[in-house]
Order: C-alpha cells, then sequence, then structure tokens
C-alpha cells in the first residue's frame, strides 16, 4: 500500500462536470486544494471526446444545451471557465421529430412552437394553451424539490409538505399528465418525443422534469466551439491555479472511513490494477461516482446507510447504443442543417423503451455541423436498449470480448445506417469510418451500473429521497452529479453548485447563484456601451 503525501482540502471522485464544477468553485471561492481523480485516462466523464483516424472528434455525452443566451446555465458556465468557452447556436428548427405519417420541427420560440401545435391540432387549443403553464409549474416544483436539501434542515419538513399540497403536478407521470390533458394520440406522442434527454418513456418519467427538460430548450440549442472537450479543458486550470490537480487512469476502489467519518480513499492504476493500491487523504471526500456507485460499491459494507436495501431495489435506468460515423463530406450536401433527428416508429413511446435495440427509433445529430473548429465531418446514432441483450459479455474485458460481440455491433450499426439512408438518400454513401459503444462501454467507462446513461431514473417517487441529497450519513462525505439534481450536462453542472454551496453553509447555494449573476452583470456592463458583447459564433 502506498500513501500520496501531497496536501488537499478535498478529493473530489470523479471528473464529469458536476464533480469539476463543485471543484471549481471550492477552489474559486474557498481557495481550497482540491484533488479530482478521474478513473477514465481522459477527463470530463460524459463530456469528453474521443478521436479516430486523426480528423473524426466524437462527444460522448454532449450532443446539445440550452439556455446559453442568457440565464442560470449560461452564469455558471460562464464562471467556471472565466468565459473562455464559446458557444455556437443551432439552426432556428434545431429539433426534428419524424414518425412514420407526419414530421414537426421545433423552433427556438416558445411562442412559435406553442402556435404551430396550435395550428397543427386546433381542437386541442385550449389544452395546448394549459400544457405550456402547466410546464412552468411543474418545473417550478421540480426545481424546488430539488434544492431541499440546500436550505436549512428546519425547513425541510415544511417543504415538504408544501410540496404534497402544491406540488403533485410535478409528480405525475408524463403518460398520466397527457392522458388527462389531451385526446389526439398524435398530439400526445409528439409532445412526449422529448423523452430521450431523460431516458424514460412516459410511463415512468415524472412529469416534472420533462417539463425542466423541455423549458430549457424553449430558446434553442447551442454546442461548444471546438467540441465538449472544452468543457473540462476550460475548467481543469481554474483548479491548478489554486494547487489542485486533476488525475486520471486512478479508478476509486473504497472510500476511507475511521470512526464514522470519510478520510480520503483508495485507488488503483485503471489500466495497470495489478500495481500496489495508492491512497489519497483529505478532510472533505465529494463523490462524483452517482449514488448507486457511491453507497454500494465504495463505502465499505460495514458502515451503517439505512437506505442501502431501498436504494437497491430501484429499478436501473435506461441504457443505449451509441454509433459513431465518420463522414467523407459534409451532410449539408443531403439537406441536413445541423439540427438533431428524433424518429419514431410509432406513437407507443412505452412500447419502444421495452422493444429491441432497434425497434425503439434513434437519435441522431451532427456535432461537426455545430463545431466551426471541426476538422472532420461526423455524425451520431444513439438508440436506447436493454443492458440484458449484452449482458453475456460483461465479464468480459474491453477490447478483449469475442468476435460474436464485435460482429453484433456492426450488424446494428449497419442496420441503422440503411434506416437513415431510407430517409436522407445518399447518407449511406457518406460513411468513411464506423465505430460503436454499447451498454458495457458506458459501464466501462464511466462506471455506471448497467450502463446507464442518465443514472438513477427519474421516476414520480424521486423526490426527497436521501439518497439524492448532497450530505450522507457519512460525516464529511459529500455528493455531486446528477444524481444530487437533474440529468444532462446542465443538470448535472448545476448540482456542482448545489455541492459547493452546501458546504459554504447555510444558503450557500443562494449564495453563490447570486454572486455569479453579480459577476455576469459586470461583465455585460464592461462591454456597453462602448464596448459591445462578443457575438456568438454563427452557424457555417
Amino acid at each position: 500500500m502506498q500513501k500520496n503525501t501531497t496536501e488537499f482540502d478535498a478529493i473530489v471522485i470523479g471528473s464529469g462536470i458536476g464533480s469539476l464544477t463543485t471543484a471549481a468553485l471550492l477552489a474559486k471561492q474557498r481557495n481550497m486544494r482540491v484533488l479530482v481523480l478521474e478513473q477514465h485516462f481522459t477527463a470530463g466523464g460524459q463530456t469528453h471526446e474521443f478521436k479516430r483516424k486523426g480528423k473524426f472528434e466524437f462527444d460522448v455525452g454532449l450532443h446539445y444545451i440550452g439556455e446559453m443566451d442568457h440565464g442560470s446555465v449560461k452564469t455558471v458556465f460562464d464562471f467556471i471557465t472565466e468565459g473562455k468557452l464559446q458557444w455556437q447556436k443551432m439552426p432556428d428548427e434545431f429539433d426534428k421529430f419524424v414518425y412514420p405519417d407526419f414530421e414537426f420541427n421545433v423552433p427556438s420560440n416558445p411562442e412559435q412552437y406553442r402556435q404551430r401545435l396550435i395550428d397543427r391540432y386546433p381542437a386541442e387549443e385550449a389544452a395546448i394553451e394549459q400544457y405550456f403553464r402547466d410546464l412552468k409549474i411543474a418545473c417550478t416544483w421540480n426545481t424546488i424539490s430539488q434544492l431541499a436539501d440546500a436550505l436549512p434542515n428546519v425547513l425541510l419538513p415544511f417543504l415538504k409538505l408544501l410540496f404534497r399540497r402544491k406540488g403533485r403536478l410535478a409528480t405525475l407521470t408524463v403518460e398520466a399528465y397527457l392522458n388527462c390533458q389531451f385526446n389526439d394520440p398524435q398530439l400526445k406522442a409528439l409532445l412526449a418525443s422529448h423523452w430521450g434527454l431523460y431516458g424514460l418513456p412516459p410511463s415512468r418519467a415524472a412529469f416534472g422534469i420533462h417539463a425542466q427538460a423541455v423549458s430549457s430548450y424553449f430558446r434553442g440549442g447551442w454546442y461548444p466551439v471546438g467540441g465538449a472537450k472544452q468543457i473540462a479543458h476550460s475548467i481543469i486550470p481554474v483548479i491548478e491555479r489554486f494547487g489542485g490537480q486533476v488525475l486520471s487512469g486512478k479508478t476509486v476502489t473504497e472510500i476511507l472511513i475511521e470512526n464514522g467519518c470519510a478520510k480520503g480513499v483508495r485507488t488503483s492504476a485503471t489500466l495497470k490494477p495489478k500495481l500496489p493500491p495508492v491512497e489519497f487523504v483529505a478532510p472533505l471526500v465529494i463523490s462524483g461516482a452517482g449514488a448507486v456507485n457511491t453507497y454500494l460499491k465504495l463505502i465499505p459494507s460495514n458502515e451503517d446507510i439505512p437506505f442501502r436495501s431501498q436504494l437497491a431495489a430501484i429499478p436501473s435506468g435506461a441504457s443505449a447504443v451509441s454509433v459513431y460515423l465518420g463522414l467523407k463530406d459534409t451532410p449539408t450536401k443531403l439537406g441536413v442543417q445541423g439540427e438533431n433527428h428524433w424518429v419514431y416508429g410509432g406513437y407507443d413511446h412505452n412500447q419502444s423503451a421495452e422493444g429491441d435495440s432497434l425497434s425503439g427509433g434513434y437519435f441522431l445529430s451532427f456535432a461537426s455541423l455545430r463545431n466551426p473548429q471541426a476538422k472532420g465531418h461526423t455524425a451520431q446514432i444513439i438508440t436506447f436498449t436493454k443492458y440484458e441483450f449484452f449482458a453475456k459479455w460483461a465479464k468480459s474485458r474491453w477490447k478483449k470480448r469475442d468476435k460474436e460481440y464485435e460482429q453484433l455491433k456492426q450488424e446494428i450499426a449497419q442496420r441503422l445506417i440503411t434506416e437513415i439512408d431510407k430517409r436522407i438518400p445518399g447518407f449511406a454513401e457518406l460513411v468513411a469510418y464506423v465505430d460503436v459503444s454499447t451498454p458495457l462501454s458506458m459501464e466501462h467507462f464511466q462506471g455506471n451500473t448497467r450502463g446507464e446513461f442518465y443514472g438513477l431514473p427519474y421516476t414520480p417517487d424521486r423526490a426527497f429521497k436521501p439518497w439524492t441529497y448532497v450530505k450522507s450519513p457519512i460525516k464529511n462525505l459529500y455528493l455531486t452529479g446528477c444524481d444530487v439534481l437533474a440529468p444532462g450536462v446542465s443538470g448535472a453542472m448545476i448540482s456542482g453548485v448545489k455541492t459547493a454551496g452546501v458546504l459554504m453553509g447555510p444558503f450557500g447555494f443562494f449564495r453563490l447563484m447570486n454572486m455569479m449573476e453579480k459577476t455576469e452583470r459586470q461583465r455585460l456592463q464592461k462591454y456597453q456601451p462602448d464596448h459591445p458583447e462578443p457575438k456568438t459564433v454563427t452557424a457555417t
């Protein structure tokens, strides 16, 4: 056993956006030396990228983000990257929903979106109007429940009571809400089309997370200039400037606990696991590895975690297959402008989610059309699937799986390419390179249980569960990441603010947000009126 003698004020497990946000805020606001440990050989979690053939760069988890023109998401990004990260605006019609008998383009304006729905379904006008009002209500109450543990403990019982009385809308399933509100099955399917943003079909997902996800894209979508990797590249120097470090290839195997208090972590070398373990110690340990990994795997079983059995009984979330394509030329020649294509085989999203790896349709995106610095054109196809289809290879190692596994991946890729070619003639001819990841890839690289794409499933009963809180039952052990707030890059990032805020004392989250908003206003005032704010990069 080796011990690292470098002194740190905090250790963060994982380098996802939640972890990096927490580390950057503690560094900037508390002058803390933070050690971030990442099991992958590339930092960034689901914002990292990989390159193939020297020019094809692929993001693994970030495809687009909303609210990057103004608002809290942009405020936090600008603060933790110190304004060094630029954003590319997607086309005005940034999402295209495709069904066998119709298509619908989503505009970057909530009023236009609402009016398009009314024009298409005039008999449902009153219900559509109410839907947009309900999105706002459910989003508000869902956010309140997510931030409950950011308030002093004395307020929690009152907040729970208030939520039960006023927040019921947020705890309906998406299916229950749509069935109650609308009659037209086509319209109900259309409004549920974004279920891939949170990874649960309408029968399982809470309407609150649906409202939060849909609302976040009311003004369109953005993509980081230079690719998703620029997020970590912009944050890590901030952590390092205050004496912190971000170390890749370090798999945390155990959280070290003495007398009920977290003292550090034990790690192994990811690529050379037979090397002696190394221990790192610090007065604070923050886990961005997810609630399941933290409470069921990293904390020794003899430690008292009151909700262990409840957490273990939660059904897993969605898994997915991702197909990464390098293209010979720009897909704009085929009429594609950089929008996302959500393609479904029918109106029943519940059946799609429970079917085989292809029957549920697919999500198609073109990152290279959003990134003016891309050296080669790319596309990505994602289709949700079941972990069970790949479970027989779970005990085999990455790059060591048999020919049957590799053949299955290629068959899935070719079937999806063929399906796209039927919709977009000439697409298959553009493909120059194919790579495929399965739920086993997500399990291996990200440590996600059963290859979950979004962590703990966001079901109606998730609100106020102790495993979604920043504070753990172990003294000096805290959590960050999407499990303590919401799925997706934005949700995980705001979770980092929540975690850092909890560590800063009563109402710390709100004080942090207020400080960052003030900083953002000062930055904007600096550019006005004599110094216009730099323009957002436009599409090419």
